[in-house]
Parts: structure tokens; sequence; C-alpha cells
């Protein structure tokens, strides 16, 4: 049932209610990552920062238990990195293929993220910042001047991006230190993407951080809409 709540909430967000023509009900793929296996294709990286500094920043991402999980058979995709700047962007990608170059898409997430970072003023769970979007571009961290940015239009810490939107920061929810499931969502307002000549775009998950130290984040599920934006 919450599952299909959920799927119900992202096919509102791409418009699967809206029609062509006033008669034909517009097509919508769904994309649903658990990581109960592998991580489905997931891969990542992580920028904003110096060059050299790659060892100290000792970015992690793999499959595997999630911290604090009641069931003890739950997986789920770690991503993990140290920031000892003024910021790090962590993100995730996976690229989509199969659909129209002609057309113009619209990508709405719900996310689901295993995070132990309370949320109170000042803390560490107000300065993580979570984002979700789609480019026809591979998202990838780009040298110049010496330091490491990325490709996609993100935005910067709370601010939403062109290609990336805000969806809200890693805060448990709680004033102490303790693992949470959190949920995420741009499912009021979906990112737009029109494809490569290929038919392909890249989704991409990340969080951006002023916090000063070790960023660790579990993505749980990630469901993923992409629809066809109607056509005016």
């Amino acid at each position: 049932m919450k599952k299909l709540m959920i799927l119900g909430s992202l096919i509102l967000s791409v418009f699967l209610v809206a029609c062509k023509g006033g008669n034909d009900t517009l097509p919508i793929k769904f994309f649903e990552s658990t990581f109960q296996q592998n991580t489905e294709d997931w891969t990542g990286d992580a920028a904003l920062f110096k060059n050299g500094q790659q060892d100290t920043i000792a970015f992690s991402i793999k499959q595997g238990k999630i911290p604090g999980a009641t069931d003890s058979t739950s997986r789920g995709l770690g991503v993990s990195g140290k920031n000892t700047g003024d910021s790090l962007f962590l993100f995730i990608k996976k690229k989509i293929t199969g659909l129209d170059p002609a057309l113009t898409y619209k990508v709405a997430y719900e996310i689901n993220i295993g995070t132990s970072y309370p949320d109170t003023v000042g803390s560490a769970g107000r300065l993580i910042f979570i984002k979700a979007g789609a480019s026809p571009n591979e998202p990838v961290k780009e040298l110049a001047n010496n330091y490491y940015n990325v490709s996609i239009e993100k935005g910067s810490l709370s601010k939403s991006g062109t290609e990336m939107f805000y969806l809200g920061t890693a805060g448990n929810g709680l004033d102490s230190v303790a693992y949470r499931s959190i949920v995420r969502t741009n499912a009021n307002l979906a990112v737009e993407v029109k494809p490569n000549a290929a038919g392909e775009i890249w989704l991409c998950v990340g969080a951006e951080t002023s916090y000063k130290g070790l960023i660790q984040l579990y993505y749980d599920r990630i469901y993923t809409a992409v629809g066809e934006k109607p056509v005016e």
C-alpha cells in the first residue's frame, strides 16, 4: 500500500493524468532501486574540492547493510566522503535509455535515506542538502584551475539548479544521533530534461554539504518516475 501511495504521488507529479489531444494518457516509466543484491548500475563520485585532496576525502560507494535497520537483511547503497574544505558534493548517477530525443520529460523522485545526523540548528543534519535531478549528459567531476567542480547544474547548497532540485536536508528528525530512515521527494515539482540524440538521460542524486567532517548516507530505495511533458 505504501509503495502504491508513493508511486501515485509521482504519477501526479509527472502529469500522467494529463492527456494528449484531450483523450490519450501520456506514457510514463517507473524505475525502482532497492539495492538488496548490488548497486543496480548506480555509480558515483565526489566534487567541489581542490586537486590533491582525493585521498583525504576518501570517497566510497558500496552496497551493504544499513546501520540501525530493524530488518537485519535490509541492504542499501552507502555513500561517504570527508569534507575538509568549504563544501563537498557526493553524487550517484544512473543512465536511462529508450527515450524519444524529440520530447521533453519530467522526472520525479521519492528517495528513502538512512541518516544518523541530528536535525537541530547548526548540526550536520541541517548542513547536508539532498538534491536530485536529471541531465542528457553524464554528470562527472571536472578539473579546472586546480579545482574539481561537477558538470551537472545542481545549484549551490540549499539552492536548486536547472538540472537538480533541492529536496531537503539529511536531518533525521531527532535532536540526537540515531539512524533513521527519512524520505525526500520532488513529487510536487518535477525536473524537466530533454534526452540526448541517443534517447538517453542520466538520473542523479546527491548530497552537498558545508559541514566539515565525515558524511555518510545510506540510500535505501530510490523510486523514479519519468514521463513525457504534455504538449501545450
